[in-house]
């Protein structure tokens, strides 16, 4: 976690209050944040910002922190795919609920400064790397409590129909509630249509020691094996503090110095280089309650251990100063005006503004007109077929074919409705979400 940097970072996006840098990737950079108290905000001014109610539950001072991403300035005036692909990357997060994965908690992908954000939750604690480095490696029920909540994690992502593909060590922050799955840059939609797929064949993406031949080689072709190679690969490091594979994917077996003989059959299994020959995550999950039983020890139990280990390690990042404070400098209050002010120009709501129903439906039309978008009530066109499921490869450890590098067809992409008319809406259901007749 590092200061701002004056000259170059935003002291303020959207609602939130930015107050530190957490790092930086290729295309985009986090922030640690705080929610801008919103009090006599609309419900068209949180439309604008796609903002999620949080929930009751968790209420409290630790909830106004967020991780704030946006992406890259020098990015925007690149190839538009960087764009694309940043958007992609904030519907994953959107996809995807489960409790082992950060909730979306805003967005926009058209700011008015023309560099798109998305907010999620900030889970306080380290990542698996600087607790593994720093504490130790893992014990059987520590283990296993974390090979659990990851088969969640991707039980949930598979459910959403999307992969991941980079999980690893540092993608996984063991939080107070248990280990969270983060970075969703390179998640990908299994099934799509071929002109949406940003992910050209041949291409490589990942992080080499964690990711499985078939990615290596070409990560368009990776499907829910890949993932369950990494999630082996990232239980690997928790035992020994290094990967199954330091230079990258190999079809021959690890060194095995390190993992005790009862998590040999599930790494064992696992860590090939046939995707066929890999358990699923049902199997995996099956894998680690039998280690727990075989220990007698209850899941339950082997969640507290985590849960204590990381407490006791004392890792967890160092907040700004005055990061829980409920004080508000006046220049963000003022930054934060000027945000809003800009966000829906057309609806002229100010500060405090409230917009009536006729309001949002004249300037839904005065949207329409402008845009050359007209309403229809009939159904939308029919998505893509599904590829056809492969067939399971033969047991063999002979590398299979390279993919045929022919483009494929490129069907026309459906268009989506302007923006104006998208806010809109969002408007529209928000408020008549709060009433009782419809």
């Amino acid at each position: 976690m590092k200061p701002l940097d004056t000259e170059t970072d935003p002291r303020v996006v959207g609602p939130f209050e930015l107050l530190a840098k957490l790092g930086q990737g290729g295309m985009g950079v986090a922030y640690l944040a705080r929610r801008i108290p919103l009090e006599g905000f609309s419900d068209e001014l949180a439309a604008a910002y796609n903002m999620v109610a949080p929930d009751e539950a968790a209420e409290g001072e630790a909830s106004r922190l967020v991780v704030v991403k946006m992406i890259q300035p020098q990015l925007l005036d690149g190839e538009p795919q960087y764009r694309e692909r940043f958007g992609r990357e904030i519907d994953a997060v959107r996809a995807v609920v489960s409790d082992r994965v950060p909730a979306l908690i805003a967005f926009d992908e058209d700011p008015a400064d023309g560099r798109p954000w998305f907010a999620m939750d900030h889970i306080a604690g380290p990542s698996l790397t600087t607790m593994v480095q720093k504490a130790g490696t893992f014990g059987l029920g520590p283990y296993a409590a974390l090979g659990l909540a990851l088969v969640d994690a991707l039980r949930a992502i598979h459910d959403a129909n999307m992969l991941h593909r980079d999980l690893k060590p540092d993608n996984v922050v063991l939080g107070p509630d248990g280990p969270v799955v983060l970075d969703f840059g390179l998640a990908v939609l299994i099934e799509r249509a071929s002109s949406e797929a940003l992910t050209k064949t041949g291409t490589r993406m990942g992080t080499r020691p964690y990711m499985p031949w078939e990615q290596y080689r070409d990560a368009k072709r990776a499907d829910r094996p890949a993932d369950v190679y990494a999630l082996a690969a990232t239980l690997f490091f928790a035992l020994t503090g290094r990967p199954p594979y330091p230079h990258g994917p190999s079809t021959s077996e690890p060194v095995w110095d390190g993992v005790g003989l009862p998590f040999l059959p599930l790494l064992a299994k696992t860590l090939v280089s046939i995707p066929a020959q890999r358990p699923d995550l049902d199997a995996v999950e099956d894998s680690l309650m039998t280690l727990l039983g075989d220990a007698d020890l209850p899941p339950n139990t082997a969640a507290q251990q985590l849960k204590e280990l990381v407490a006791s390690a004392g890792l967890a990042p160092k907040l700004p100063a005055g990061a829980l404070s409920d004080d508000l400098d006046p220049e963000v209050q003022d930054l934060a005006r000027q945000a809003i002010e800009t966000a829906l120009p057309e609806m002229d709501l100010g500060f405090f503004g409230i917009v009536t129903t006729d309001e949002i439906e004249r300037a839904a039309e005065a949207a329409d007109r402008a845009d050359g978008y007209t309403p229809t009530l009939a159904d939308p066109a029919p998505g893509p077929a599904p590829e056809p499921e492969a067939k399971p490869a033969p047991t063999s450890y002979r590398l299979p074919p390279p993919a045929d590098p022919s483009p494929e067809p490129q069907p026309p992409a459906p268009q989506a409705p302007p923006r104006s008319a998208q806010k809109v809406a969002a408007g529209l259901r928000q408020r008549y979400a709060r009433r009782g007749d419809l």
